[in-house]
């Protein structure tokens, strides 16, 4: 998961649940490839949407985050704005590359 999912879901809830549960101990390691936690001996992931194995219990902890494209007036005076995320290939913008897919 991109980072700011990361501490946009982890943060506003940990210290509650660390004063809840002292004794528990969390670890937190990001990977934002599609990694089978079982097999890597997690007890639990977080993951952004519906990419969840089969055999995986999926439970909501977060609210639906939203993405925001931004650009300056002078650039979209050059450029038309893009409705859908494809439209982005066209743009000169930074771009996020997603390590399983390779898509951006």
């Amino acid at each position: 998961m991109p980072r700011h999912a990361a501490t946009s879901v982890l943060c506003p809830v940990l210290p509650s649940f660390l004063a809840a549960y002292p004794e528990i101990r969390v670890e937190v390691m990001i990977d934002e490839g599609l990694t089978d936690i079982v097999e890597s001996r997690y007890d639990a992931g977080i993951r952004l949407g519906e990419k969840v194995a089969k055999d995986m219990i999926a439970v909501r902890v977060g609210r639906d985050l939203q993405t925001a494209v931004v650009g300056s007036p002078a650039y979209f005076a050059d450029y038309p704005a893009p409705n859908i995320p494809q439209d982005l290939a066209n743009h000169r913008c930074i771009n996020y590359r997603f390590m399983t897919s390779g898509a951006l």
